[in-house]
């Protein structure tokens, strides 16, 4: 079966003619049972001191094998993209999948602009197809963002009823400086603490992950803190040095 293994209830919509190639495109993991539909991007919560920041997307190829590097591209199908401006706001690559390859996350490039501020947009985009490769089935064929730029507390920091284990239990008092740094440090927002199951969607980590994270977060702001090259420090934030 190879690359046309999938979850049960999705094998009829994914079976296509074998002398044909498609890609599938979601958010999420590897998994389509965990697919995002509507991925968000926040600029208030871009790691410090980052120039260029990205999401991850994933792609799934349908059909007969790769026998050669395959190049693809996306383009945008809908949207504000006359607010959201390619090459301005964010950069989409030329991607390429490998030979023999039938999966692989890819890059949506975010640049460093503050032109978005207390405002939010949204844009689809979608495969451009080529000589290789045809958009995949309907329900995969596309990605929803929503983009904007305005600080947004965790809805699970200070609480969480079902959990019952909240983000300020590992990582204190929130700020949107603590957060921005914790951001930089361990590489994208976390947003819950799975204590109770498995992790599924973005930004949810285990509990064994969050004491571990914690601890990250430590080390990184001592070193920051110590290193001359850094005029702010100690890091602070509204309610004096930070701390984990």
């Amino acid at each position: 079966m190879g690359s046309m293994l999938c979850a049960c209830n999705e094998e009829d919509k994914l079976m296509y003619d074998q002398t044909e190639r498609s890609l599938n495109l979601w958010f999420g993991s590897e998994l389509y049972s965990v697919r995002v539909e509507i991925m968000v991007y926040n600029y208030a919560y871009r790691p410090l001191g980052t120039e260029l920041d990205s999401i991850q997307f994933y792609v799934k190829l349908i059909g007969k094998s790769l026998e050669e590097d395959c190049p693809f591209e996306l383009e945008v199908v809908g949207g504000d993209s006359s607010s959201l401006i390619e090459g301005k706001h964010y950069q989409l690559p030329v991607y390429v999948l490998k030979a023999g390859v039938s999966g692989g996350y890819f890059p949506i490039y975010f640049k460093n602009t503050s032109d978005l501020k207390n405002r939010e947009f949204t844009i689809s985009l979608a495969l451009k197809t080529n000589d290789w490769l045809t958009i995949g089935a309907k329900e995969y064929s596309g990605l929803k963002l929503i983009v904007k730029d305005r600080e947004e507390k965790p809805i699970y920091w200070d609480n969480d009823p079902e959990q019952f284990i909240p983000l300020k239990q590992f990582f204190g008092t929130y700020s949107l400086t603590k957060y921005q740094f914790m951001i930089k440090v361990i590489g994208k927002a976390v947003t819950r603490v799975i204590y109770r199951g498995k992790p599924t969607a973005p930004g949810e980590v285990s509990y064994a992950e969050a004491l571990y994270l914690q601890e990250k977060c430590r080390v990184a702001l001592v070193e920051y803190n110590n290193n001359p090259d850094n005029p702010d420090r100690p890091l602070s934030d509204e309610y004096g040095p930070i701390s984990f």
